[in-house]
């Protein structure tokens, strides 16, 4: 018998999915709320957790985030009906275990169950497909970019929120070179405007520049 988790914040695909996943005698717990699962699944203890890409209160991504950061190893298996796999190329390389789209039957579901608690991963050869793309042009954007030491550094303190005159205490340097750097950084991003401090921090996230 395997404890799994179900997270969704749809009732009705929800809890059609814990009575199959019962039905083949599976002990399943579920939450329309990522925040309740969070401190729960540190007492279930769970052999999968199953979870939607897109709730209100946190996305899967930032879901998976906080399982890492609680030090939760259950695998995370992501559930879809979007057919934009950018996310789901985002989910894996944060380390979820496979994809499920929600239009699976469920007969499809449950053999994708087994493959991901047999230890391996699943992700549709169609979705595979498109994930590889995704991963070459990403791959092929990051060959473009030539960012410094020092603007990979103001980057990453951006997307802590700092301000300039924090960045500058971080760095130990003038406000003045904080905006040249700046400048350049938003150049190689090609951003602009007011909101520049975010889409330079959004381009980055997509390029996956933050990664360690």
């Amino acid at each position: 018998m395997n404890k799994i988790v179900i997270i969704d914040d749809h009732q009705l695909f929800l809890y059609g999915l814990k009575l199959t996943l019962e039905n083949e005698n599976n002990l399943v717990a579920t939450f329309d709320s990522p925040i309740e699962a969070l401190v729960a699944i540190k007492e279930i203890q769970p052999d999968l957790i199953l979870m939607d890409l897109y709730m209100p209160e946190m996305t899967g991504l930032a879901m998976i985030d906080a399982l890492t950061e609680a030090q939760i190893a259950s695998p995370v298996l992501v559930l879809s009906a979007s057919e934009d796999y950018h996310d789901v190329y985002q989910a894996l390389k944060h380390g979820a275990v496979g994809f499920i789209p929600k239009c699976y039957s469920p007969e499809a579901m449950l053999a994708a169950l087994k493959t991901v608690l047999s230890g391996e991963l699943f992700v549709p050869e169609e979705v595979a497909i498109k994930i590889n793309q995704i991963a070459q042009v990403e791959a092929e954007n990051e060959q473009k970019l030539h960012l410094s030491d020092r603007q990979m550094q103001i980057l990453k303190l951006i997307h802590e929120g700092k301000k300039n005159r924090e960045i500058a205490d971080v760095l130990c340097i003038s406000q003045d070179t904080v905006k040249f750097h700046q400048k350049r950084l938003y150049a190689t991003l090609q951003v602009s405007g007011s909101s520049s401090r975010i889409k330079a921090v959004e381009k980055a996230l997509e390029l996956g520049l933050f990664k360690s």
